[in-house]
């Protein structure tokens, strides 16, 4: 029996910390190549639209029109989740019988797999990284010989700049203020919407509005966000956590501040 049709050894559900191991590789010879790429749910991160876009060389709002479909999470705000194929297997739109064509920029869940991070709110306070390897029945790639560490297969899979990219939405997303209540504001959600998704409508809105004469940003940041979509992200993240949560990403010009002082006391 060849490798590549031996049996799939399951994995179990072992909790695993970045310095374990587990058994995995992926290769073109192996039956199962790309089935993974098909019938599945992918929700997608801002920077993930971030790099498909920019990969695709089209706009947020073009990728979101094309490739994306919209949901509402439990907190009234927008879900993003790709937009499978209509064709007989839901397969991917970017997959191809030799793989993805925008490999290299592959979403987050692309990039984790087989593995699922295991978090609780005592693992998120921690700062501590459990994982388990998903039970993946077609799956022959779990009964490769290859072993890594976990570590070692975020670093390959180029998982750190992700990470860090999603710590300032997670922050928003996962603030317990949003958790206990539910957003039905139409132009609140359509604002986060803009911030976290749709980039380059956001750039517009940022330069073309009055933002920028009503808070405090760095000149330098100004500049940056002008052609410089992870600077434009960031700051949009920071938009958010004052607009959202009220917490100061960013603070308001000492004059606007004056002027509001005084529009309140003449009333």
């Amino acid at each position: 029996m060849t490798k590549k049709n031996k049996e799939n050894k399951k994995q179990g559900l072992t909790v695993l910390t970045p310095e374990d191991h587990f058994h995995f590789e992926c290769h073109q010879s192996l039956d199962c190549f790309t089935r993974c790429c098909c019938d599945i749910t992918i929700f997608l991160t801002p920077y993930d639209i971030l790099r498909m876009k920019n990969a695709l060389k089209i706009t947020s709002g073009d990728f979101l029109t094309s490739y994306t479909d919209i949901l509402v999470g439990d907190a009234g705000l927008a879900v993003v989740a790709l937009r499978m194929r209509d064709d007989e297997k839901k397969s991917c739109p970017f997959v191809t019988s030799g793989g993805c064509k925008i490999y290299e920029d592959r979403p987050w869940s692309c990039r984790i797999y087989p593995l699922k991070p295991e978090s609780t709110d005592i693992t998120e306070k921690s700062g501590k990284e459990y994982y388990s390897v998903m039970d993946v029945p077609f799956c022959l790639g779990l009964a490769e010989d290859k072993v890594m560490t976990v570590e070692r297969w975020k670093t390959e899979q180029g998982i750190p700049i992700y990470l860090e990219m999603e710590n300032p939405f997670k922050k928003i997303t996962m603030n317990k203020s949003l958790s206990n209540k539910k957003i039905i504001n139409k132009k609140i959600q359509e604002m986060y919407y803009m911030a976290c998704y749709d980039l380059d409508r956001f750039r517009r809105f940022v330069l073309e509005s009055k933002l920028l004469k009503l808070f405090e940003v760095e000149p330098e940041t100004v500049e940056k966000i002008k052609h410089d979509d992870v600077e434009l992200y960031k700051f949009a993240m920071r938009w958010l956590e004052y607009g959202l949560l009220g917490q100061h990403g960013l603070k308001v010009k000492p004059d606007v501040m004056e002027a509001k002082k005084q529009e309140l006391r003449n009333k």
